[in-house]
């Protein structure tokens, strides 16, 4: 009979203990009033008693309170429910600096892209130092998979010349994708839940790079002439006015679509899984009878199979709209040879 290591029996009790601290920790932070985990406004409203329009009153305030320090908490999230991070532990301790603590504030998503960014440059140049032709190892030949399978499929839509964007466009999909994903760790956070300071500025440097490419490649004279629909006929040309904004909005439009739909499913995923934190604290708060803390139940643990799911397929939808973006402003004779034509 063969055993487990017992590597693996750690690595999968920390795991276990991680979504089991996550929902605990975040029953916590839900009601931080209250030691015992209770919601205020619902202590005050089961104790008014023939005061009830009072302590209703009180209740609503206090309730306002809450909302407030949560809203505070996740920035432009609002009242919606999200799992509380590396970040909102360290502002909760008296030695850090009330500057540093309304830094991480504000600069919440920069710093979470900050530091996905430079384990992502550690991790590849650790990588580049270990390549070898001849005996690959498991890590070399997963990012070989990962970045030849990337390769295939921006040469399918662009062609030939995809090697020349492919560093571009799979740097920008495996940036999305940890991003995406670091939602899920306990303690992180996913930067591209945030539309104003993350997938707004990934849509306008995608928007720059294709802009900066199309004109390169045509010229000025070959970018408008493009941009007014490559008119050829006296009907065509007379019809310039008229195309000629409608491919300006519709130009100015894409970044912020792939932005709005990243920002979108990612914030959606990250609310799915803290909803179903906050209500596996809640039951297992009830079924503990008041314990001062107890671990939540884990029913976060199915949603995470479709975060990572979700996570994957939208980081790939990002960079293939990006693709075919630029194989659009490719020259005729480029894009039809991508084709097969």
């Amino acid at each position: 009979m063969q055993t487990t290591p017992k590597a693996s029996h750690a690595t999968l009790a920390i795991a276990l203990g991680a979504l089991l601290f996550a929902a605990g920790a975040f029953a916590q932070e839900a009601y931080p009033d209250d030691p015992h985990g209770h919601d205020p406004a619902v202590t005050h409203a089961d104790s008014a008693g023939p005061h009830g329009d009072a302590h209703a009153q009180d209740a609503h305030a206090a309730d306002l309170h809450g909302a407030a320090a949560h809203a505070d908490d996740h920035g432009a999230h609002g009242s919606m429910p999200h799992l509380p991070s590396a970040l909102t532990f360290l502002d909760g301790y008296a030695w850090v600096p009330p500057a540093a603590k309304s830094f991480m504030k504000d600069y919440k998503d920069p710093i979470f892209s900050l530091f996905v960014a430079l384990v992502l440059a550690v991790l590849f140049v650790a990588l580049s130092r270990r390549l070898d032709p001849r005996r690959p190892g498991r890590t070399q030949m997963a990012a070989e998979m990962l970045l030849g399978g990337l390769y295939s499929l921006f040469r399918t839509i662009i062609g030939e010349d995809a090697r020349r964007y492919t560093p571009f466009l799979g740097s920008l999909f495996i940036f999305i994708w940890f991003n995406n994903l670091f939602g899920l760790v306990p303690l992180g956070h996913a930067a591209t839940s945030s539309f104003a300071n993350t997938t707004f500025a990934l849509g306008g440097l995608t928007f720059l790079y294709v802009q900066l490419i199309a004109l390169k490649l045509n010229g000025p004279k070959g970018y408008l002439f493009h941009m007014a629909g490559s008119p050829r006929s006296g009907v065509e040309w007379a019809l310039v006015p008229l195309f000629f904004p409608l491919h300006l909005v519709g130009e100015l439009i894409k970044p912020v679509s792939l932005s709005l739909r990243l920002f979108g499913n990612i914030f959606g995923e990250d609310t799915l899984v803290a909803t179903m934190v906050l209500l596996g604290a809640g039951v297992s708060y009830s079924l503990s009878g008041g314990a001062w803390f107890v671990p939540g139940l884990p029913l976060q643990f199915p949603f995470y199979f479709l975060g990572l799911l979700s996570c994957t397929i939208q980081a790939l939808v990002f960079t293939l709209l990006a693709t075919v973006y630029i194989a659009l402003w490719l020259p005729h004779g480029h894009h039809d040879e991508a084709h097969g034509h």
